[in-house]
């Protein structure tokens, strides 16, 4: 089982994006000191304080910078020609790759926001074969010489030279954020780490998509050949958080987790709704989502039973539902800390660490409190 951070730069009420930035890069940092496998952010536009990432690019290079070992995954680069032209996101990936000397994993998505999908002009019917064109280009790029490409989408006829070429040599792990089961087949087929966003649709739900992940693999079929087929399957959780007690975790947790509950109920909807508009159906399961998850805007212990995704609770509550996941076939989480407070994440981020991850891999490790056994009751989860 490997551990990630995710970061979406949420700016607390009364501060500013500037200092919120800051503090992303601080906590990556954090993350790479306390042994997390990767770090990542996802690419928004136009959200003012929810999700505030709109330059991934330029917090990469810097966490890149200032980190030894820990991977970088884009979660994910909006892979459309709109936002990312394929010789762009080579080229990206590429200087990526060497400030940080061969540790960056590709991750991509389509997008799911009406509002920068109208200010791009990104035609919502049309960005499932945009993203799997879009992919392959940009994989192309990075390891043709030279480069050329002719699809629906993009039509490059005459020969280039893309530089920098990736500093590994080697073409990045291919992941692809997913949220129906549908989407999960698909990247199984394709060879893709699937990154689930199971988007609070319950336990069951989140076993369909795991389960069609690893169907699809079964016969994994990389594009062009392009990089190995990876077996990756990482949970998204939204949020995550742990502390030394269930109350103080679920009172710490409760403005982020309810506030993005409302945020994706309305957001899944708009972009769902604008699709039919123009005669498409591929977010159409957005709209069922949506309906769903507004019924627990304003319960958040109901949220926790009824769906992995809300990973809140003590490490022991947090380490059984990981195990439970563990059981369906997902090898990867990903925690998304974010919005409690810059001293709040960092000492989520610690206990997930200290405790959690230990707890998952290596439980045999765990000795029994010599206290306790001697009739003294000793505090649990001391930071």
């Amino acid at each position: 089982m490997k551990f990630g951070i995710l970061n979406e730069a949420q700016v607390a009420k009364g501060s500013t994006s500037a200092v919120r930035i800051q503090e992303v890069i601080d906590e990556a940092v954090h993350a790479d000191k306390l042994g997390f496998d990767y770090w990542g952010t996802s690419e928004q536009h136009l959200v003012p304080s929810s999700w505030t990432v709109s330059s991934p690019q330029a917090i990469y290079g810097a966490v890149a910078a200032l980190t030894k070992r820990i991977k970088l995954r884009t979660m994910s680069i909006v892979t459309l020609k709109e936002l990312g032209h394929p010789i762009l996101n080579a080229e990206r990936l590429a200087t990526l790759d060497a400030i940080s000397q061969g540790r960056v994993e590709f991750g991509s998505a389509r997008s799911n926001n009406a509002a920068y999908q109208t200010a791009f002009g990104i035609d919502p019917t049309n960005t499932r074969q945009e993203w799997l064109e879009t992919v392959e280009a940009t994989l192309r790029a990075m390891q043709e010489n030279p480069f050329t490409f002719k699809g629906e989408i993009y039509n490059i006829d005459e020969p280039f030279t893309v530089s920098p070429r990736p500093y590994s040599l080697v073409p990045p792990p291919v992941w692809a954020a997913a949220s129906s089961a549908e989407s999960h087949r698909m990247t199984g087929e394709l060879g893709i780490g699937v990154m689930t966003l199971e988007s609070f649709l319950g336990w069951d739900y989140a076993k369909d998509c795991v389960e069609a992940h690893i169907e699809g693999s079964k016969n994994a079929a990389p594009i062009g050949g392009l990089y190995p087929a990876n077996p990756g399957r990482a949970f998204l959780t939204f949020p995550a958080h742990v502390a030394e007690t269930h109350d103080r975790a679920i009172d710490e947790a409760r403005e982020t987790t309810l506030g993005l509950v409302a945020h994706l109920a309305d957001l899944y909807s708009t972009v769902a709704k604008s699709e039919k508009e123009k005669g498409g159906d591929s977010y159409a399961y957005l709209l069922d989502l949506a309906d769903k998850i507004s019924h627990f805007t304003t319960d958040i212990e109901g949220l926790i039973e009824h769906s992995p995704t809300a990973m809140i609770g003590t490490p022991d509550e947090v380490i059984e539902r990981i195990q439970r996941l563990e059981k369906m076939g997902y090898n990867e989480i990903i925690l998304k800390i974010d919005n409690y407070g810059h001293r709040t994440n960092l000492r989520s981020m610690e206990m997930f660490a200290k405790y959690v991850i230990p707890g998952v891999k290596h439980p045999s490790l765990i000795p029994e409190n010599d206290y306790e056994l001697r009739g003294v009751e000793a505090k649990p989860f001391l930071v």
